[in-house]
């Protein structure tokens, strides 16, 4: 009798709930894919724009590893009723729900023999948008479900603790670190002279409460008032509702290409990032690190003990002064060294690689 013949095993199938068509969530499932360990196939499950995947499904790396679903979530019944048949339809090997309400639909169907894998990309209850109320709903919510997701996969350290004070066993709790979005082009060199007559401040992301532009303009404002001399510009690289109503002294760019950011940060003297809540060290401060440009950002919870030097309330009265000094060169490389020592070199693909083959199993 000839020996049997071993036949290659399928791929496993991981399927991703996704409800938006802009902003970090997506890019950060577009790092999943591209960052997949061997043996895995994706499918995207997310709302579609006149019949067809969104633009930024269409951008970055792996996009031809993913099959597209159109998933309605236009009120959470539809939401409900359009999961339950694209499960019938993919039975996938692994449920990945991503942001807080596909991870309640995912986790209220349940996700049968698959492994239901849950990513706040943020918890609803640290909005602070909302009320106090509405905050402690989206907390019991959170507790009340917390048994049917087989896996937490925290977005960073401080998603991580979030998740452990809801009652996460450590076991079932593991968490994935964003990496860059955009690549430093080849030609891009860091600044080799101070600027003494124009500084442009900008800041990436969604122009919402989350990421609070309000605080980008304040930030800007007193620059100009500390730098009257100098011409102080502002770039908002990024759109969203209420873009429109930016002040006039603010360019907002609307949504970029990853190309497109790049190179919109490449032209940026400082990058400040102003989130008043994140999941983890932002992708925006990663891409901003990756193009080489000097960062100062808000002490929040999701990037703990940032040295002083690059915090926004600590670390401007630095810039301003080397603004002045004409030594915004100098200051700059400081800054970038003392970002590559708060990194460390934990946000890279290959760390995101080696976490998403434990999160996937």
């Amino acid at each position: 009798m000839p020996p049997a013949i071993d036949q290659p095993r399928p791929p496993r199938v991981v399927l991703h709930l996704v409800d938006r068509t802009t902003g970090g969530v997506p890019v950060a499932v577009r790092s999943y894919i591209a960052n997949t360990p061997a043996g895995l196939t994706h499918v995207v499950a997310s709302p579609h724009l006149d019949g067809a995947p969104a633009p930024v499904w269409r951008e970055g790396s792996g996009v031809g590893e993913i099959r597209h679903v159109a998933w309605d979530v236009t009120t959470p019944l539809r939401a409900l009723s359009s999961l339950r048949r694209i499960l019938t339809d993919v039975r996938p090997d692994v449920v990945h729900a991503h942001s807080s309400f596909p991870g309640v639909y995912a986790r209220v169907l349940g996700a049968g023999r698959a492994r239901l894998v849950y990513t706040p990309h943020c918890f609803a209850f640290e909005r602070r948008d909302i009320g106090a109320a509405t905050r402690m709903l989206y907390r019991a919510v959170e507790g009340i479900l917390r048994p049917r997701a087989d896996v937490l996969a925290a977005g960073g350290p401080g998603e991580a603790l979030a998740a452990a004070g809801l009652g996460y066993p450590e076991d079932r709790l593991l968490v994935i670190p964003n990496v860059p979005s955009v690549s430093r082009a080849p030609s891009a060199r860091p600044r080799s002279e101070s600027a003494a007559d124009t500084v442009t401040v900008g800041m990436l992301g969604r122009w919402a409460p989350q990421k609070d532009p309000d605080a980008f303009v304040s930030v800007v404002r007193g620059l100009r008032a500390e730098l009257p001399g100098v011409n102080v510009r502002a770039k908002w690289i990024g759109g969203g509702e209420g873009a429109e109503d930016a002040p006039d002294d603010v360019e907002v760019t609307g949504w970029q290409s990853p190309e497109g950011v790049a190179a919109e940060l490449a032209g940026l003297d400082v990058y400040v990032h102003t989130a008043a809540w994140e999941a983890a060290v932002a992708i925006a401060v990663l891409d901003a690190y990756e193009c080489g440009i000097p960062i100062l950002a808000r002490s929040i919870p999701a990037m703990p003990e940032l040295p002083p030097a690059v915090r926004l309330d600590t670390g401007m009265p630095r810039l301003v002064e080397a603004v002045r000094a004409g030594r915004l060169d100098h200051w700059a490389a400081d800054n970038r060294a003392r970002w590559g020592r708060y990194l460390a070199g934990r946000f890279t693909p290959p760390s995101q690689r080696a976490a998403l083959e434990r999160v996937w199993g």
